[in-house]
């Protein structure tokens, strides 16, 4: 996160951060559902971006939680100048596929860097904030290991860097029906 974020971050109310926070983490269970929908047929990679867009949207809900228990009300505002800590990648090439990768990590490594300052600034929610920030460095590191193994792909064969990711990836890694 650069200087000027942290900054602007910094000067908020509790009320701004919050409402900040909300939006940044619903901007980020709609990446992660984009990310699985991308991935049908492969259950196991399609099945780990719902849990992490799940994970989000439980954040969300605790921030509203949160900020109705704070602030009589759900009705939360999105301070101006700010973009949400979540980014987004159009994906079409396996090569696209990573940039949204890294460009998931830089999202995580926001979140993590934002409830990590609001428990210090915010000490009466300090056990929500540091939850959230733990979880959110838990995303980082999983997001990484797909990093990994995606790099290795291209790694191990260059070309598919430009192809789509239905032509490389149209078989499944693996269905739950296959455990019956």
């Amino acid at each position: 996160m650069n200087e000027d974020i942290k900054n602007k971050l910094g000067s908020l109310s509790l009320k701004e951060i919050i409402g900040y926070s909300i939006h940044s983490e619903d901007v980020a269970s709609t990446y992660y559902w984009t990310l699985a929908n991308i991935f049908d047929p492969n259950d196991l990679v399609k099945a780990k971006f719902k849990a992490l867009a799940k994970d989000e949207k439980l954040h969300m809900e605790a921030l509203l939680h949160l900020h109705k228990s704070t602030f009589g009300d759900e009705n939360y505002t999105i301070p101006e100048g700010l973009p949400p800590f979540e980014s987004i990648v159009d994906v079409k090439t396996v090569g696209t596929f990573m940039e949204a990768i890294e460009t998931a990590m830089q999202n995580e490594q926001n979140a993590f860097e934002t409830y990590t300052m609001m428990a210090q600034q915010h000490k009466e929610h300090r056990k929500l904030f540091k939850y959230l920030a733990m979880t959110e460095k838990g995303h980082y590191e999983t997001i990484k290991q797909d990093l990994e193994f995606f790099q290795s792909e291209i790694n191990d064969n260059p070309e598919i860097k430009s192809k789509s990711l239905g032509e490389v990836y149209t078989r499944p890694l693996f269905r739950p029906s296959d455990l019956k």
